[in-house]
């Protein structure tokens, strides 16, 4: 087992331990009473996974509902959210009761927002069974939900007091959400974690999984360290973004049939080859950056137009008027943020 302690707002621990979601009542309940839980899934996740959890917290004396809804992002939306909270108040769940988000990034992160928001905030546990959700989105207390203007551009911050990552559900996971997790760790690799570049040159995690429990830590220990720093993004949690403002408007004009990770990937491809372009990084860093990248199986290029991208880059949540924070890789393994004006950032395009 690996414990890391996040020492943000609300301070809580990330426990990942093989087998833990058979017992997860065990972590649960030294941290939260006998009480009324929902558990929040989706159509994928629920199958496999919804009663072990469910019979586990009932034979632990808790009262349990559950709400799953339509996998995929295209259910990330307002209408669901209004659906889960409308649920959550129908069961009548109070302050003192808890929620528990059983799935990928798109549970956590609307599971997350309803917890932040339902009766001004109740207690919600991430447990996370894809590797994007394990080795980011689960961590950190980011909650949101995607509008028509673009991705994640309403929720909330509210920290978790526990995620429980068990890296056995990952057995079951297909490729693609394996390539999936994979954008996400070689991003925490240009944020100054070069031994995990190393790691995943040597050894790309999608041929190696055997070793996704050590890189899951490595990846949940950076964002820790970051996190305390600046738990609400007005500084360095900014870096968190490599690949993201690019990648974003990739996912929102392929109405999100380019998944997350995947669109991180191009994203951190196109800011890298604008950063080449800009004297800001050494074009042989640009080349290692993309063997590792086609090393895991993700793309480096896309049909989505500059005029797209940047259109998006407009609704960007690091956007404050006429200029935008955006995160540039400097050289292989350290990123820094810079502010740009949009026609600036154009010219990371051309």
């Amino acid at each position: 087992m690996t414990r890391i302690h996040i020492n943000a707002s609300t301070p809580y621990d990330v426990v990942i331990e093989a087998g833990s979601l058979q017992r997860i009542a065990d972590y649960i309940k030294p941290l939260k009473p006998n009480c009324s839980v929902i558990i929040v899934s989706d159509s994928n996740v629920a199958p496999r996974y919804l009663n072990l959890v469910k019979t586990n917290m009932i034979n632990a004396g808790y009262s349990v509902c559950d709400y799953v809804f339509t996998a995929g992002e295209s259910s990330k939306n307002a209408h669901q959210l209004i659906n889960l909270v409308e649920y959550m108040a129908a069961q009548s769940l109070t302050r003192k009761d808890l929620l528990i988000a059983l799935g990928g990034g798109v549970v956590g992160d609307m599971a997350g927002f309803a917890a932040a928001t339902y009766l001004r905030g109740i207690d919600y546990v991430q447990v996370p069974t894809s590797l994007l959700a394990a080795v980011d989105s689960s961590v950190g207390g980011k909650t949101a939900v995607n509008l028509e203007a673009g991705k994640n551009l309403w929720g909330a911050f509210k920290q978790p007091i526990l995620v429980l990552c068990d890296p056995s559900t990952l057995n079951t996971l297909p490729d693609m959400e394996w390539k999936n997790g994979c954008g996400e760790i070689i991003k925490y690799g240009f944020l100054d974690v070069p031994g995990l570049l190393t790691q995943l040159e040597h050894k790309p995690l999608i041929k190696h999984r055997d070793s996704v429990g050590a890189v899951i830590a490595r990846c949940v220990q950076a964002k820790a360290d970051i996190v305390e720093q600046d738990e609400r993004e007005s500084g360095v949690r900014a870096l968190l973004n490599l690949g993201h403002t690019f990648g974003h408007g990739i996912e929102k004009a392929s109405h999100f049939e380019v998944h997350h990770g995947y669109a991180v990937a191009i994203g951190m491809i196109l800011m890298a080859q604008g950063a080449v372009k800009h004297g800001e990084l050494a074009a042989e860093a640009l080349d290692k950056l993309k063997v590792l990248i086609e090393a895991h199986d993700l793309p480096t290029t896309t049909t989505v137009t500059k005029e797209e991208i940047l259109a998006a880059a407009k609704h960007d949540k690091k956007s404050e008027g006429a200029t935008i924070k955006i995160v540039v890789p400097t050289s292989y393994g350290h990123s820094e943020l810079k502010v740009v004006t949009h026609e600036e950032l154009a010219t990371y395009l051309d």
